[in-house]
């Protein structure tokens, strides 16, 4: 007996009886669908909050200032950024961090809206993964020289205009009893960082769509943010870029020591750096743990499918005993009797492997559309799945097998 008679006859024998077939099929069906729904969608989750954390820079090194007990003295100045850029060993850009808030007008529709204004310099475009979808960077002459324009985040632009290109489009933003018109000079994607600067979980939702709330995230010259507020340039934080070669972590603490002489405070939790490379790592080992024990735990049920398999073959085997014993007396080899039931075992596994995929496949996008996340499934990871099941099919159909092959002809004949 060929491999193409053995397929028939197995094939035949499910459809015979579909009904066990398919509760049989139950474990191995929901097994594969709960392994690859748990790693696309769980996957999906990873890459989402990495891109978040590389999208606020994860070249750079994040200097902050212990807001709870620093005094006047203690926050960051704009010449204390430039003395880090110039005079600290490995740095090769800073850029100063401050928030500001007020009211935004969309010149062209009339639209109000809440700004949210985040002063920097040029430099905060190297720590960006793309500086500019649309349009361009201010430079540092703008810097300099106070310029009234702005970079509007990728979401905030599509919000505010209906269409995420909004380059040379105008906002004026009020502030303190201050207003100015600002030309949006680029869009680019910074709206979680903006959310993240921001200090409240609650503000990231505001870029969601679903909110009626409109708010606007703009990157703009720190010294046009000073000109709108009136307040003063104390910073809460710096980004800080190493030179290539330079550890990135040794730069920052550098940057921290700096600070320190320059305040003459020496106290241990006065200045932090945080370096988000390493949340990017912490994220990654997090996520990629916690997706391979849950799928660990979804496969034990293609265990109980594959003991499932092992009891219905033993089933069919005492149900076609009378055949095999005929097949034995005709010259059939024990190989071919061995081949027939694994062949059956392993098809009846590897349809529940399909059907697991599509339900898997299907269950994964659905669950991530809800969060708005594209889960990750790859063709190694379906392949791997139909593989499993097929090889938990072929060990679970072994024993069957080898039973139904080992029968005595006669006795198999004297069975009623």
């Amino acid at each position: 007996m060929n491999i193409s008679e053995s397929l028939k006859i197995a094939v035949k024998c499910i459809k015979s009886n579909w009904m066990r077939s398919l509760l049989t099929m139950l474990g191995i069906i929901i097994g594969i669908s709960s392994v690859i729904m748990i790693i696309g969608a769980g996957t999906g989750v990873r890459d989402y909050i990495v891109g978040l954390i590389e999208d606020m820079g994860s070249n750079a090194v994040l200097v902050n200032v212990d807001a709870a007990s620093a005094t006047d003295n203690d926050y960051i100045t704009l010449d204390d950024v430039d003395n880090i850029k110039n005079k600290v060993q490995g740095v090769e850009r800073c850029s100063p961090m401050l928030m500001g808030f007020g009211r935004a007008t969309i010149d062209k529709t009339a639209t109000e809206a809440t700004a949210m204004l985040i002063g920097v310099n040029s430099d905060v475009q190297f720590a960006l993964t793309n500086s500019c979808e649309y349009g361009r960077f201010f430079t540092d002459e703008e810097y300099e020289a106070n310029a009234p324009v702005a970079v509007i985040g990728t979401n905030s632009a599509d919000m505010a205009y209906g269409y995420t290109d909004a380059t040379n489009e105008y906002i004026t933003v009020s502030s303190s009893g201050k207003s100015m018109k600002i030309k949006v000079c680029g869009v680019a994607n910074i709206d979680a960082m903006a959310s993240s600067l921001g200090g409240s979980s609650a503000m990231g939702n505001m870029f969601s769509s679903g909110t009626d709330q409109l708010i606007v995230a703009l990157f703009m010259p720190c010294t046009t943010l000073t000109q709108i507020t009136g307040a003063d340039a104390k910073l809460g934080s710096v980004f800080v870029i190493a030179e290539e070669g330079y550890d990135y972590d040794a730069v920052g603490n550098a940057a921290v020591n700096y600070l320190k002489a320059a305040h003459g405070n020496f106290s241990n939790n006065m200045y932090t750096a945080q370096n988000m490379a390493t949340y990017v790592e912490i994220v990654n080992i997090i996520m990629s743990v916690l997706t391979a024990f849950i799928a660990c735990v979804g496969a034990i049920s293609l265990i109980v499918g594959g003991i499932g398999v092992m009891n219905i073959m033993l089933v069919s085997v005492t149900e076609r005993t009378r055949e095999i014993g005929i097949r034995k007396s005709l010259g059939a080899k024990t190989k071919v009797i061995t081949m027939q039931f694994l062949t059956e075992s392993i098809i009846l596994c590897l349809i529940g492997g399909l059907i697991g995929v599509l339900i898997g496949v299907s269950g994964a996008f659905a669950a991530c559309s809800i969060i708005d996340i594209k889960p990750n499934i790859t063709w190694w990871l379906i392949l791997v799945a139909l593989l499993f099941s097929s090889g938990v099919g072929l060990f679970f159909g072994i024993y069957p097998a080898r039973k139904a092959a080992q029968m005595s002809p006669i006795d198999a004949l004297r069975s009623e």
